[in-house]
């Protein structure tokens, strides 16, 4: 009996990750909220102590509804003066909760089969400024997160039952063989009986030769003893021909079932690699993506242990969001292709580069020390610096910062890129477009 592939158990591992990182990514932006008014930072922080706990629908919907009352009453209490009034382009801007949902959209990797969707909604809620929308584009989010996951187990259970039906014709094939076997013991019990009945008449043949008393009866006896011989030749043939038939009859059956097994393992084959495709490589850039960074930034805090030395870059889009509101998403998109394929022409084969997630990027540079990661991280800069690209028929200028760190003895994957990330940031409180090392 096969197991079966239950959907639901389907991205089990995938799908504990995302919950955290979305406690993380809720926590933080609770944290950039604060100071604005003091109810509102008395549902924030209420909320934070939520996150560290399971949490139900129910009680997810209480949060969001506190959360919703508390920034309108902030929006209504907020009247700016006329002369402070905020710019065109901060009018434009999406609400605090819309960029929440664009920056968890950016966290993500959609089905290639609703990118579409994924991107509809994405313009949508660059597009809003009505925080009564949120909650639907919420929820068509989650029915877009929902339908990607139902879509992976429908190709999972595909690639099951493939493997169901080679194991059915394996069985075939072992049932075929033992099928030859005991043809091939037919076979020689049949010589054997041929040979004791020959054997048998050519002895009476002899011995009736010495007690003959006369010609004719011997010519008699002789007459009847061959056609006995005949009789037990022409049986002996005709059982094998009618064998003969039978094993080409089953001979020609297995090789066209074995010619359904090759076919569908070459399916299974080509299924498989585009699974595996579309598991470790980033849809926009196609590079790897972040799954791909965790496991080999795994494989290098071990080898650390060992003495082997290795360094981690994590570089960010200046003013990324900038692009998106004067360009379009489209330059945006565009952007980050650009970065990803020029980040590659300076990289070696064996150095790993990673979309780690919206415009931030990770590199493992194995074999590399502090200084030489620093080194590399400003030929990037330099090589980004370089770029240029159209957007809406105007020059679009792309810098980056790079935050750099060694990997060493007792690192862990999370230590190695905190550190990282925060040299990050301070590249960027520095000015941007620049490189710095921690």
């Amino acid at each position: 009996m096969h197991d079966v592939i239950d959907p639901s158990e389907v991205d089990a591992e995938h799908w504990p990750r995302i919950d955290v990182m979305l406690r993380i990514l809720a926590t933080r932006l609770t944290h950039a909220a604060e100071g604005r008014e003091r109810p509102l930072d008395e549902v924030l922080g209420y909320l934070r102590q939520r996150l560290r706990e399971p949490q139900n629908e129910e009680s997810l919907q209480a949060l969001v509804h506190e959360l919703t009352t508390a920034m309108r009453s902030l929006d209504a209490d907020m009247q700016p003066p006329p002369a402070e009034a905020a710019p065109a382009a901060q009018a434009d801007q999406p609400s605090r909760a819309g960029a929440t949902l664009l920056d968890l959209i950016d966290q993500l990797e959609p089905d290639h089969s609703t990118c579409a969707e994924w991107a509809q909604l994405r313009a949508e809620i660059a597009a809003s400024r009505n925080l009564d929308q949120v909650p639907a584009q919420a929820a068509m989010l989650a029915r877009l997160l929902n339908q990607d996951q139902q879509q992976r187990a429908r190709q999972l259970v595909a690639v099951q039952q493939l493997l169901t039906q080679v194991i059915a014709q394996l069985g075939e094939l072992a049932q075929y063989l033992e099928c030859a076997d005991a043809d091939r013991a037919d076979g020689v019990s049949a010589r054997q009986a041929l040979d004791r009945n020959l054997t048998s008449e050519m002895d009476a043949l002899g011995t009736r030769l010495q007690a003959a008393p006369e010609l004719n009866s011997l010519q008699t006896e002789i007459q009847q003893r061959m056609q006995a011989i005949s009789s037990y030749l022409k049986a002996f043939h005709d059982q094998e021909d009618a064998r003969a038939r039978l094993w080409q009859t089953r001979s020609e059956q297995m090789d066209r079932r074995i010619h359904e097994l090759e076919r569908s393992t070459q399916d299974m084959e080509v299924s498989l690699r585009k699974e595996h495709q579309r598991a470790t490589t980033d849809p926009l850039t196609g590079i790897a993506n972040r799954l791909v960074f965790e496991q080999r930034m795994a494989e290098v805090c071990q080898q650390a242990q060992a003495g082997r030395v290795a360094c981690l870059l994590v570089l960010d889009i200046d003013h990324f969001k900038r692009i998106n509101d004067q360009y379009g998403h489209a330059a945006g998109d565009r952007a980050l292709c650009i970065v990803a394929r020029q980040l590659a022409t300076v990289l070696r084969p064996d150095d790993v580069l990673a979309r780690y997630g919206g415009e931030e990027f990770t590199v493992i540079l194995s074999g590399a020390d502090l200084q030489a990661g620093r080194q590399k991280a400003e030929s990037l800069r330099r090589q980004i610096e370089a770029t240029s690209f159209r957007g809406r028929q105007k020059p679009v200028r792309i810098t980056l910062c790079c935050g750099v760190t060694g990997v060493g003895a007792g690192d862990t994957p999370a230590t190695v890129f905190a550190r990282a990330d925060r040299a990050l940031y301070l590249a960027k409180e520095r000015g941007r477009n620049r490189v710095e090392a921690q």
